[in-house]
């Protein structure tokens, strides 16, 4: 971002600096009626002679008069070469010069302006060709590919100009052993050392303070560290400053404000903390751009509004600054009208509202407050911004409907307001004088877009993206007026229609399309036409196509996306992968309706990185050759695939595989053990045999402290059998843990080596013939969370170290051949144990109800506790023998009142009689309920 502003800012700042140069040293071929000096003509040719020129942009240095040969130029009263202008006119061609630099350039006494800039010359003994030019004013030999630059340079005195930028930051292709030569420069007003390795970055500022005529200065990517000093720094002279992509981790040095003159500051991408110092701005009026942004400043913007009226470049773009966005004095703005043409504040902590006086930015031409919590309104008066071109709203908290008057932005290029809580309806009117517009991005709120069939839209739209908006239930007969759409989203759009025939057409042009989660109707091929060539990314998941996967797909060299799952298409794979060119990352085709085998042609995707191809009707043996991709997740589960699992021994490959539910046979191949990526295995449901592999230990991405997490790729979910139940993991995949064997015919032991993966979350090994014990080293899987062996045939005692898996949630042994006690442990107590030890009869005591041996509950034993009892509460007792003593009698003359009755009383005998049969008959009822309970509770499976 810090660099596109400043690349657009720049070229008016350094206007005046180039007039200055062309005036002073730019001289007219046509004007230039003197000779070539022959010495310096020789010094030419001598520096020529060394040189490589691929494509002869030196083929006029012929002749006598040399005044005339391409970017050289003459004083027109002595004759004097005084130009030398080489620079590369086309920066990454391959028309740059390159070779020796002869040091014949020395003999050019009276050069004041030289320009090799964007070369490629040899770094041997090159600065020697420029230590005796006393006249030179203008040096650059930026991006020229000069090697340490020393201080054989400190010569040039007269030095007013000197660019030695070089590429980047992370590979200096130039550096500066010693900087204390630069002090010499007294002259000096241009300085750009961006890119260059500096020694010593701890002294530039008190070499920076020698330099007392210095106007510009660009050490951008320098790795300067911070410098608080107290040294009287004298800026005063200082209009442009860029120390941008430096080291500076503290908060913004006082010296700071000493300048006076300033109009250019750029210090993005540092690390720099605290509030922001106002008073820089206060004492610079005539500050122009300010650029902090990519930092950790905080605070909020001052409420003195008239320090940002000169400003046409504000970008605080990422740090920590919050409260209300152009906070103002009384609610009105200072400035009658704002200078500001970009402001960027996105992605900081800005709340409140929208302003209301949008009128007094009249000059704005970008405005970006993404990424905050602003909430409220978009006000009416954006409709009065009629310069802007860009604007960014999206990632706040805005609510309501949006202001017709947006439609009065007849400038407006890009509109995104996407991911907010806006709603209501948008028509015509919104759009009505948008004939600028080419970015539509209106995605993931509750509009509504209601316009009609006949509507023609006064654009000609790029970019659309209205996911999660109601665009149908019609598809938008308004897009087919549009001829230049390079990605279009309208994702889960409420659209249930059928394809349109015209579609295909308007997509000719088409980069990314996403048209998931709707109903739309049709084949495949009806939406993919065959001139699709720049189509890189395809989502129609979650809809009712039908038909097959159209072989034009092959054709689109450039696609790397592709997802066609979760609807109706039959048929088998496409096979002509063989000849494509594409560069295919993601291929998912899941929950369709194909069938036939996998083509050995798909191998032919050497960037493929995810293969999902689950719950469809695919059958055969897997090619041999689709071990070899590097993938990283595949998924081919709920198919009816045979054969033995193919022997996957790529290590850096598969963070996940899923091959569940199909009928592969044989064992389980040791290639898997090269896996060492792998967190993700399921091979359950298959027809599976021997035993588990000794060395799973080696998924070392499962060990204890591993860190390492593969790439969340937005989109993919799956759903995994955990707890007991099947959930559905989207976000959170690339931090599970999980091997499930179940439901195969896998004998012999449990490896130890299990017990080594101790960030393993699900472990089922359920439904399968495993013998032996429980490892008594269970308890190291620390971060285990469900954890099934039912249904095996394990033996010998349940081993106490379960007790301390302290995140375990889910637990089932039963149908087992365990014995002995159950482990006890205040987490085991709060599993739901219902089922979880049922199927094996030797395991007692508690949550079971069948005792251990041992255990003593005797009557005996409750006598004497009762005894005891009765020694230590006397009076107790005698309140209760007085009640029971009182209780008989009283009973007994109770019951013979009743029976009296019943003797005398006919018709209060025969209505007793029915209500104990009533209760009776209720009673059997109930036990046969009880008991028909019983018997399910305990057949668990």
């Amino acid at each position: 971002m810090a660099s596109s502003l400043y690349a657009s800012f720049v070229p008016s700042l350094l206007c005046a600096l180039f007039v200055v140069c062309v005036l002073k040293f730019g001289h007219s071929k046509a004007l230039t009626n003197v000779s070539c000096i022959g010495a310096e003509r020789e010094a030419l040719m001598k520096f020529k002679q060394n040189l490589t020129d691929p494509l002869r942009r030196l083929g006029s240095w012929t002749g006598e008069d040399c005044c005339k040969w391409e970017g050289v130029e003459c004083s027109k009263e002595t004759g004097h070469i005084s130009k030398l202008d080489l620079h590369n006119p086309r920066v990454f061609d391959k028309c740059s010069l390159g070779g020796k630099m002869h040091p014949a350039l020395n003999e050019l006494k009276y050069l004041k302006y030289v320009d090799f800039s964007f070369n490629n010359f040899s770094t041997e003994k090159a600065q020697e060709s420029f230590t005796s030019l006393q006249k030179l004013e203008y040096l650059n030999l930026s991006y020229a590919g000069f090697g340490p630059i020393s201080n054989q340079l400190s010569n040039l005195s007269s030095l007013r100009f000197l660019d030695l930028s070089g590429w980047n930051s992370w590979e200096p292709s130039t550096r500066l052993e010693n900087h204390l030569w630069l002090s010499t420069l007294s002259n000096l007003k241009y300085l750009d050392m961006s890119y260059v390795s500096l020694q010593n970055p701890k002294g530039w500022l008190s070499l920076i303070h020698m330099l007392s005529s210095l106007e510009f200065l660009i050490w951008r990517g320098c790795h300067l560290e911070d410098s608080s000093t107290s040294l009287p720094v004298n800026f005063t002279s200082l209009r442009f400053l860029d120390l941008s992509q430096n080291s500076m981790n503290s908060s913004i040095t006082p010296w700071f404000q000493n300048f006076s003159k300033l109009e250019h500051l750029d210090l993005s991408n540092n690390d720099l903390q605290g509030m922001f110092p106002t008073v820089v701005l206060e004492n610079n009026q005539g500050l122009r751009f300010l650029d902090v942004s990519s930092n950790g400043m905080e605070g909020e913007i001052p409420k003195n509004s008239s320090i940002f009226c000169n400003l046409q470049v504000l970008s605080l773009f990422s740090n920590k600054f919050s409260g209300g966005i152009f906070n103002t004095r009384d609610g009105a703005f200072i400035c009658e009208r704002s200078n500001l043409k970009i402001i960027i504040v996105s992605k900081n902590n800005f709340s409140g509202s929208l302003p209301n006086q949008f009128e007094n930015f009249k000059d704005l031409e970008f405005l970006d407050l993404s990424r905050n919590s602003i909430s409220g309104p978009i006000p009416a008066t954006v409709g009065r911004l009629s310069s802007l071109r860009k604007l960014y709203l999206s990632f706040n908290k805005l609510s309501g409907n949006i202001p017709e008057s947006i439609g009065q932005i007849f400038n407006l290029e890009e509109i995104d307001i996407g991911n907010n809580q806006l709603d209501g309806t948008v028509s015509e009117l919104h759009f009505a004088n948008l004939s600028s517009l080419i970015k539509l991005r209106f995605y993931s709120n509750e509009l509504v877009i209601n316009v009609s069939t006949s509507w023609v839209p006064p654009f000609q739209i790029q970019e659309i993206l209205m996911s999660s908006c109601k665009v149908g239930p019609e598809f938008p007969n308004w897009l087919r007026t549009q001829r230049n759409i390079l990605a279009l989203n309208m994702s889960n759009a409420s659209i249930s229609d059928e394809v349109p025939h015209w579609l295909p057409d308007i997509l000719s042009n088409i980069v990314l399309l996403d048209l998931s989660n709707n109903t739309l109707i049709g084949s495949v091929s009806r939406i993919i036409g065959k001139k699709m060539s720049l189509l890189t990314q395809v989502s129609l998941s979650g809809n009712n196509l039908s038909g097959e996967i159209p072989n034009s797909l092959c054709m689109s060299n450039e696609l790397s996306f592709l997802d066609l799952s979760k609807n109706q298409l039959s048929g088998r794979l496409p096979q002509c992968w063989r000849k494509s060119r594409a560069i295919l990352e993601w291929i998912a085709l899941a929950s369709n309706k194909l069938n036939g085998y996998i083509p050995d042609s798909l191998c032919h995707l050497e960037q493929l990185q995810v293969l999902d191809l689950h719950e469809n009707g695919l059958n055969g043996v897997l090619p041999k050759c689709l071990p070899k991709l590097d993938l990283v997740i595949l998924d081919l589960s709920d198919n009816q695939f045979t054969g033995r699992i193919p022997l996957f021994g790529n290590p850096r490959s598969y963070n996940i595989i899923n091959l569940g539910r199909n009928y592969f046979t044989g064992d389980i191949p040791l290639q898997l053990c090269h896996l060492a990526n792998l967190q993700y295995l399921s091979l359950k449901h298959n027809n599976l045999s021997g035993g588990i592999p000794h060395c799973f230990n080696n998924f070392s991405r499962m060990w204890a402290n591993s860190t390492l997490y593969f790439r969340s790729i937005e989109g993919f979910s799956m759903m995994v059998d955990i707890k007991g139940t099947s959930l559905e993991f989207t976000r959170t995949l690339p931090y599970l843990f999980s091997i499930d064997l179940s439901s195969n015919a896998l004998d012999g032991q449990i490896p130890e080596g299990l017990m080594m993966l101790a960030g393993l979350q699900n472990l089922n090994l359920s439904q399968n013939k495993l013998i032996g014990k429980i490892p008594l080293n269970i308890g190291n899987l620390r971060g285990l969370e469900s954890l099934d062996l039912s249904n095996n045939m394990l033996s010998g005692e349940i081993p106490s170290s379960i007790s301390n898996l302290d995140f375990l949630s889910y637990l089932n042994l039963s149908f087992n051949n365990l014995s002995g006690r159950v482990p006890s442990g205040n987490h085991l107590s709060t599993l739901d144990s219902q089922c979880t030890y049922c199927g094996n009869d030797g395991l007692c005591g508690a949550p079971l109800l069948k005792d251990c041996p041992g255990d003593k509950h005797d009557d005996m034993g409750r006598h004497d506790d009762h005894n005891r009892s009765e020694d230590e509460s006397n009076q107790g007792d005698y309140v209760i023998v007085w009640f029971y003593s009182g209780l008989g009698p009283g009973f007994t003359v109770a019951l013979m009142g009743f029976c009296s009755i019943l003797h005398f009383k006919q018709s209060w005998r025969i209505s007793y009689i029915r209500v104990v049969d009533r209760i009776i008959e209720k009673l059997l009822i109930a036990r046969m309920i009880t008991t028909l309970w019983f018997k399910r509770a305990f057949q668990c499976r």
